[in-house]
Formats: C-alpha cells, structure tokens, sequence
C-alpha cells in the first residue's frame, strides 16, 4: 500500500529520504522529489532504522527528574544509588476490567524511575489513549510507549500528542531508539520483524535485521547493565521447538545482558537475578489485559520491575490484585 502524498511529505520534514525527480517531469523540485518519493515509499513504517524520523529535542520534567530527548536518544543524567525500570504490555483493546487493574498495577509501580510499556497497548486512538492514561494518570514516572504489533502509528502519535496535554508523561517510543540511564543502557526495537505479523497491518512499525544487529553492537561496549527492549521476544526454545525472533538474540561478539520483551504466554517471568554477564536474560512482564482469552483458570494481570544496582540486577513480577 503505498501513502498519501501528505504522509510522505511529513516524512521528508523529519529527515525522510527521497528519490530525484523523474525526468521530464514538469514540477517543482520539492513536490517532484515529495512524488517520486510517494511511489517507492510503501508501509509498513520502519521504525528501527537508524536514519528515521526522530523525537523533537525536549526536556521533559517528571517528579524531581528532568529527562532530556535529542534525536532518538532518552536520557536521565543524575545520579542513584539504583534505578528501577518497570514492564508492561499487552492490554489488548482497553476493556473497562483492564483499565481498572492499569490503576492498580499503576500504583504497584510508584518505584520505578521509568515505566517501558513493550506493545500491544491497543490499536486506535481511543485504545491507545484509555490504556496509556489509565497506566500514566498521576504517575510519577514516564511512560515509554513501545509500539507492538497492535501499535498504529498515526494513532499512537495522536494519542501521545493528546495525553500530554492531558500532563500525562508518556513518550512515542517509535522515535526513541536508546534510552541512558545511570548505570544502565537500553536499547528500544519498535514493532515487528515481520509486516505479516502486524494487526495494525500498514500503519504498524517493522524493523530489520541490520537494525536490531546496530543496536545490540552499539549496547555492547556500554558500561553497567545492557537491555534490549522489544515487543517480540529473542530466540529461544519451548518444547524442543525454536521459538522466537532470532534476529533480536545477541550473536559472537555482541553481549548483552537483559533481553526484556513482550509476551509470549500470558504469565510473567518468574522472579530472578543476575549480573553483568552478557547472559541475555529473557524477561517478560506477561499480560496485563484482564479478560480471558484462553481457556482455562484466568491469570491476574501482570506488570514486572526490573531493579539495576551497580552491575547487578534483579527482575520482580507484578501480579494485580483486587
């Protein structure tokens, strides 16, 4: 599916590429090139890339912190004795026992410096807004919005663009690709590594395998913990059968420490510790979505916290309670 002339001409305003103008071609340089453009340009939107469209600079102030954005890099330069990162995903499309227990957990999180929400937050607008306000409303942490499969990118931005006028703290992690805290580095993989595997078909987020590949190098010389954050999870095996991406699993010569990702049961990762190792931890903070999709006994929503001190680390799953 090819986008709208307008869509095209946004990118090329972000520092989008674009072709030279056909010849012969009787039109201006800049809607020749805005065309010529248009036609190779298809979806899905390649979230990862290195050379993609990139955050405003900004400061954005939560609580006692500030947080600087320039280009796709998040960072909090104070220092602390230990930083916590919190981990949430997949509330399907914002029921209203969902949002009740996005409240609660919410509360549950009060400690982390940053909430990662890894994907499959909703799809539109309105389920993007009801589930990232009901998660950041009177929060004291931001809000990394990490696009999954579900993730449409028009409707994220619009949802970002509206909460934070709301004063809530959420940030479109389609644009932020590192993320530099004392101590710890993450590396942000947005989307999908597949456009087959997107519900929110050609306006979700992809990314390549030389995307994720420059990430995990660029993590691994890094001081303190290394973190790939990720919708999909890396390479792993169930029942004898590989199951997973391979593409986001450290190969020789790149290490990292902690791969924390969305789910792939509805159960969050048990709790565990560990160390700068280049281990590659899978971590997963399970389902928080409140209403049963399988059969069998329901599974409380779930939420996960990540704590870094020095270079050690240990990971606490977050179960809702009524």
């Amino acid at each position: 599916m090819i986008r709208s002339l307008a869509v095209v001409l946004g990118l090329i305003a972000c520092g989008g590429g674009s072709k030279p103008v056909p010849a012969g071609a009787q039109v201006g340089p800049a809607l020749g090139a805005a065309l010529a453009a248009a036609d190779e340009m298809r979806a899905p939107w390649r979230c990862a890339a290195s050379d993609g469209p990139s955050h405003p600079d900004e400061t954005l102030t939560v609580g006692e912190h500030s947080w600087n954005i320039a280009g796709h890099t998040l960072q909090r330069d104070a220092k602390a004795k230990e930083i916590v990162i919190g981990a949430i995903a997949d509330t399907g499309q914002a029921a209203a026992p969902t949002l009740a227990a996005l409240g609660r957990l919410r509360t549950r999180l009060a400690r982390a410096d940053l909430v990662l929400a890894l994907g499959g937050m909703g799809t539109t607008q309105a389920e993007l807004e009801a589930s990232l306000g009901a998660l950041g409303d009177r929060a004291p942490f931001p809000i990394l919005a990490l696009p999954g499969d579900l993730e449409s990118v028009g409707a994220l931005a619009a949802a970002v663009k509206t909460l934070r006028g709301r004063g809530i703290h959420v940030i479109d992690g389609r644009l932020i690709h590192t993320i530099e805290l004392p101590g710890v580095t993450i590396a942000a993989i947005a989307g999908a590594g597949a456009a087959s595997r997107l519900v929110a078909g050609s306006d979700g987020c992809t990314y390549e395998d030389q995307d994720v590949a420059t990430a995990i190098t660029g993590l691994t010389g890094k001081r303190g913990i290394r973190i790939v954050a990720s919708a999909e999870a890396p390479r792993t095996s169930r029942g004898g059968e590989p199951s997973g991406e391979l593409a986001l699993t450290a190969t020789a010569g790149q290490e990292i420490d902690v791969a924390l990702h969305g789910p792939t049961t509805e159960a969050a990762s048990r709790a565990r510790a560990g160390a700068r190792h280049g281990d590659a931890v899978a971590l997963t903070p399970g389902t928080a979505d409140a209403t049963p999709r399988l059969p069998g006994p329901v599974i409380a929503p779930t939420a996960g916290m990540l704590t870094v001190s020095g270079e050690a680390w240990t990971w606490k799953p977050i179960a809702d309670a009524e």
